[in-house]
């Protein structure tokens, strides 16, 4: 697999399937981008999301954040990571695979 793996996460309950293909790619040594939108930033109140720190490159739509009115740090994520859709399509045009979870 040539470059890095694309992963849009809309879905409240898919932090186990998220860690599971991040860790098959880095077993193939295929980078992963995560964006993570609508219920998908939900994921990022389990204790468990700070295990994909480090290992993936992420960022999450920020609109879908305050709309579920989360707030405060997010392991892994920094200020710029907090996006808009404008940083999904650069996703979409950066990976030339593509999963939506």
């Amino acid at each position: 697999m040539n470059g890095p793996l694309g992963i849009m996460v809309a879905t409240r309950d898919s932090l186990e399937r998220l860690l599971g293909v991040v860790a098959a790619a880095e077993r193939k040594g295929v980078p992963v981008v995560v964006f993570l939108t609508g219920e998908g930033v939900l994921l990022t109140q389990d204790p468990r999301f700070g295990q994909l720190a480090g290992r993936a490159k992420m960022a999450l739509c920020e609109v879908s954040f305050r709309a579920h009115e989360l707030q405060g740090d997010v392991p892994g994520l920094g200020f710029k990571d907090f996006a808009t859709q404008a940083k999904h399509a650069e996703m979409l045009e950066d990976c030339p695979h593509y999963l939506l979870i």
